[in-house]
Formats: structure tokens, C-alpha cells, sequence
């Protein structure tokens, strides 16, 4: 899924409707989605689709269980939405063990089950089937997510019509320079959406 569109990108951004370099510019907003995928999951390659919402069945992951027997596990989404199925167990060796509909709930990034392993406090391996993710087509997309991959596509554009890659202006000095960093406004809308867990399967 890509964050943004060729028309805000042309018009929102670099302010034209008149290029005709267009599949060059949808290449670099697929880029630009990409780009948000692993800096907000902290670099992981098959977090593609991150703000995607979708329905995911049976991903295994590893989990959490606290000293009141709650369990807690960070699912592959940007955000979890419902849980509709959860299942444990401590070895590959077990058979997984359901847990009961009622005891299961989100929290944000979390997928949690309550009292489900009272007196079990360490990891255990889940077996969980939920929603998540924000929208399923970019106009449903938070506008602060649509903006972030608009000017990141923007800026990727305007680097490979320049031919300098990485370059940013500094008025003070009437010149290009050469940067690896992300743009300072980037990384501050972006922040909120960041992974606040490692992102870890099983």
C-alpha cells in the first residue's frame, strides 16, 4: 500500500501538474511509503504495509506473561484494532492451548489476555488473529501519514531530477549540502507512530 497519491504529490508538494515523469514519481511514493515502513519499525525489512489495515490470521509471536497472568504480545501492525483469536504455549513441543474469547483485548500496539496463566510470570509463544493497521486506501489514512510520505516522495523526486542524492539547502550559506539525516519535521510527525517494541517473531 502506498501513503499517498500522484496528484497530492504533484500538486500538495512539488506543485506542478504538468510533469511528465510520472512513473518515475510513482516509483519514488512506493520508496517513500517503503521508507516510513522501516524507519517507524526501526528498520525491519518485511514490515511492508505496516499502516496497512488488514485482517491477519495465526502469526506467531512471542509474548509476555506478567505476574497476574496476563499476556502480552506486540503484533505486526502500527496498531491493533480487535483481537478475535489467541493461543500459547511455552515449547514448540505443546500443543497451543486457546485462550477463552472474553479474556481478550487491545491496547495500542498490544494484544492482551487477561488471567489466562495466573502464577506464570516469563515468556510463553502466541499464536494471535486480529485487525490492524489504520486504514485500507490512503484517502482513510490519518493526514498527518498522507503528509509525511508526500513530502518524502517529494524530496526523493526532487533528488533524482537534481541528480544529488541525500542534499539539502542551507539558506544561509545560498548552497546544497550533502546529508544522510532524515528531515527534522519528518522524524517529528513521524514519532508518534514509531514501534514502541522490538519486532519479534517466533
Amino acid at each position: 500500500m502506498d501513503y499517498t497519491t500522484l496528484d497530492r504529490v504533484k500538486l500538495e508538494a512539488i506543485k506542478t501538474g504538468l510533469t511528465t515523469d510520472d512513473d518515475l514519481l510513482e516509483l519514488l511514493i512506493t520508496s517513500a511509503s517503503r521508507a516510513i515502513d522501516l524507519k517507524a519499525t526501526g528498520g525491519v525489512v518485511a514490515a511492508t504495509d505496516y499502516f496497512l489495515m488488514e485482517d491477519v490470521a495465526d502469526e506467531v509471536l512471542w509474548a509476555t506473561v506478567n505476574g497476574d497472568g496476563t499476556i502480552r504480545t506486540a503484533p505486526h501492525k502500527v496498531v491493533i484494532n480487535s483481537v478475535s483469536a489467541m493461543s500459547y504455549r511455552f515449547s514448540p513441543a505443546q500443543a497451543w492451548i486457546p485462550i477463552q474469547t472474553n479474556l481478550l483485548m487491545t491496547d495500542n500496539q498490544f494484544a492482551l489476555a487477561w488471567q489466562a496463566l495466573s502464577g506464570y510470570p516469563g515468556k510463553c509463544f502466541v499464536k494471535v488473529s486480529y485487525n490492524g493497521g489504520l486504514a485500507e486506501e490512503v484517502a482513510d489514512l490519518k493526514a498527518d501519514v498522507i503528509e509525511l510520505a508526500t513530502l518524502l516522495a517529494a524530496r526523493f523526486y526532487r533528488e533524482a531530477e537534481s541528480g544529488l542524492t541525500d542534499a539539502i539547502g542551507v539558506a544561509e550559506l545560498g548552497q546544497l549540502i550533502y546529508t544522510k539525516a532524515w528531515p527534522v519535521r519528518f522524524i517529528e510527525m513521524l514519532t508518534p507512530y514509531m514501534r514502541a517494541v522490538p519486532w519479534r517473531g517466533a
